[in-house]
């Protein structure tokens, strides 16, 4: 009995655990507090503020001199550090970055305490508490470098043992791929885990991500390539953990639109002629204070609209074929005396299933029924050499909108969009539509398919609704 109790015990704990775990994309600040001659300092009071948002943490040094801030947001942050009968230290410019612990060793002056030492560096850069390995990439890289579709996971590549999928793989997997950018170490792409703000943003169909928030909304990002810590588990490839930008004590915003169009394009070689192609990516971004020092807000939103030709080949019935003439499928001619063709292969000879060869591969009547599916057929436009064939260039439109909101309290000890006392809401919208080309009769299917994703951690629920594919 005492066995099944502990054994229950145990499964209660893990249960606990895991519905109150979630993966860390905050940073924290430690260090040590030292007199001149090196000797620790306990009990000096260490405080911690943040530039953009005004949020302040404090704690005291320990025995040993050290200090640990924990569950900062990213950010850049200035220390200071005050004890009795020494200056007040003070540092700027420190930046802290998603996962990072920035080391910040403080060795005070003898003084008077009215006074102060101040210092403008970055933390130490070596992160000799952390086991795992990963890059950040900073909003700067985000804005700076030129991306294909301002997807955002295309830095990714910039890393060590990150390489994209290669050509074979990504034709393999068709449309599934399209969530699926890079693989990390040797592992395939479906090993990736995907984050953002702490919530999983992963496809459970096909391993990619979901949400693709434009670069503009991105904070940062980091990818943890090789062992990192137990809290993001469930997958042996790498972690891509997003963090989305929010709101500051000054208004910032963008506005931005990118055009693609065929002006400068080269004739397609089947179309011989160029491909329709417009091609409009859009959006904004807004943020600021809605209580100085205490409440922030920021949104974004952003649109894709494409409209692009594809030249698609088709076969269709011939001009003689249409008249029930199949004598074109019989290249080495007709026995005079049988009026067969010489080659029996069924794909060369017409074949009755029940009377056997029909001589001259000529059908003496068309069903009415045939007849009338004849119509929906278009006719070959490829000359003699291609009685067969068809081409034509179909436009196919792809539209998509997306946006998000949050509000952050700082005052509830929230400073980001993903904070246990944010409230936030970020509602993207994916549709996609393919229409088909001019000079096509048969018209393409409409066919909506809903498919609702939900991604939650115990602080926060992102819904993601009405996501509609109309495939042709």
């Amino acid at each position: 009995m005492s066995c099944l109790r502990s054994l229950f015990c145990a499964l209660a704990t893990i249960s606990v655990a895991l519905n109150v775990s979630a993966q860390q994309i905050t940073g924290s600040i430690r260090g040590s507090v030292s007199d001149p001659s090196g000797a620790v300092l306990q009990a000096a009071t260490v405080t911690v503020k943040q530039t953009e948002t005004g949020l302040t943490r404090t704690a005291a040094s320990a025995h040993d001199g050290s200090y640990l801030l924990l569950e900062l947001p990213v950010g850049h942050y200035s220390v200071e550090v005050t004890a009795q009968g020494f200056h007040k230290y003070v540092q700027t410019g420190i930046s802290l970055n998603v996962n990072e612990t920035a080391i910040v060793a403080v060795r005070l002056a003898v003084g008077a305490e009215t006074q102060q030492v101040e210092v403008s560096a970055d933390a130490q850069l070596i992160e000799s508490t952390v086991s795992s390995l990963g890059v950040a990439v900073l909003e700067r890289e985000l804005l700076d470098l030129p991306l294909d579709g301002r997807n955002f996971s295309q830095l990714g590549l910039l890393q060590p043992g990150v390489v994209p999928l290669t050509a074979g793989l990504r034709e393999a997997g068709g449309s599934l791929r399209d969530g699926q950018a890079y693989s990390v170490n040797g592992q395939r792409p479906e090993s990736n885990n995907f984050l953002i703000d702490g919530a999983n943003n992963v496809n459970s169909v096909d391993a990619g991500f979901v949400l693709k928030p434009p670069i503009d909304a991105i904070s940062e990002f980091r990818i943890l390539t090789h062992n990192a810590n137990a809290e993001f588990g469930q997958n042996t490839g790498s972690t891509t953990n997003i963090i989305t930008r929010a709101g500051t004590n000054s208004f910032h915003g963008a506005l931005w639109e990118f055009l693609r169009n065929d002006a400068m394009d080269a004739s397609d070689f089947s179309a011989h002629a160029v491909q329709p192609l417009k091609r409009n990516q859009f959006g904004a971004t807004f943020g600021g204070p809605m209580v100085k020092d205490k409440t922030f807000f920021f949104g974004y939103y952003e649109g894709f609209r494409n409209r692009q030709g594809e030249t698609v080949p088709a076969t269709v019935p011939s001009s003689l074929e249409r008249q029930g003439n199949f004598s074109e499928k019989c290249s080495e001619g007709f026995d005079p005396n049988t009026n067969l063709c010489r080659n029996p292969d069924p794909s060369h000879q017409l074949y009755n299933f029940l009377a056997g060869p029909i001589p001259g591969n000529q059908l003496s009547s068309i069903d009415p029924i045939a007849a009338n599916i004849l119509k929906f057929y278009p006719l070959p436009n490829q000359g003699a050499s291609q009685p067969n064939t068809f081409i034509t260039t179909r436009t196919r439109s792809v539209n998509n909108d997306q946006f998000g909101l949050c509000s952050s309290s700082v005052t509830k000890g929230a400073t980001s969009c993903k904070d246990p006392d944010t409230q936030i809401g970020i509602f993207p919208q994916s549709r996609i539509s393919r229409g088909r080309g001019k000079g096509i009769p048969v018209p393409g299917r409409a066919v909506q398919f809903p498919e609702p994703h939900q991604f939650a951690t115990p602080q926060q629920r992102y819904n993601v609704a009405d996501i509609r594919r109309n495939p042709l």
